[in-house]
């Protein structure tokens, strides 16, 4: 679920951190459902009055779920959570220590294929390009990461299924 709220001046918000303060309208986390929610002025019913919805709220709305996940994924490589490169995963994928591994989404069909195979049940995201990756590791670009058992971990996969969801890409492997 997607949290909004009317911050002052009457203006719609996308809450990413779900703390920001007053009256949340909650959506389910599909840009669809945000369309139709803008296209049947459902803000103005939820807001009982007139609001302003911005001409970019879709966009917002996934640049803040990518800035989230990204900043949660730097948490995590600083908490020694975090594993990049094809062998470092490949190792931690054998020993069984990762929760999930990130798959830059404009990597090649064989990059793709080197870890992990269609019917192998593990899952992996991919959302972000090699250079939205590379960031997280001070590097340029990175293909494959993996993310250690960990709470930090958690919140992580939360941010990281919504923006699934709400790009509908449900068809995640695993």
């Amino acid at each position: 679920m997607l949290r909004f709220v009317s911050a002052p001046g009457r203006v719609i918000v996308f809450d990413v951190a779900e703390k920001l303060p007053g009256h949340g309208f909650w959506l389910k986390a599909d840009r669809d459902i945000l369309e139709q929610a803008i296209t049947k002025r459902l803000f103005y019913k939820a807001a009982k009055g007139t609001v302003q919805i911005p001409e970019d709220l879709r966009q917002q709305v996934e640049t803040a779920l990518k800035r989230r996940c990204l900043d949660l994924l730097g948490l995590c490589r600083k908490s020694g959570l975090l594993v990049f490169g094809y062998e470092a995963v490949k190792k931690n994928i054998a020993e069984q220590n990762l929760t999930v591994v990130f798959e830059a989404d404009d990597a090649s069909k064989r990059e793709e294929n080197k870890l992990i195979r269609e019917n192998d049940n593990f899952p992996v995201m991919r959302m972000l390009s090699r250079t939205e990756l590379g960031q997280i590791t001070g590097t340029q670009e990175v293909v494959h990461l993996g993310l250690l058992k960990g709470k930090l971990s958690d919140q992580v996969m939360q941010i990281a299924h919504k923006i699934s969801l709400y790009q509908n890409r449900q068809k995640q492997k695993g």
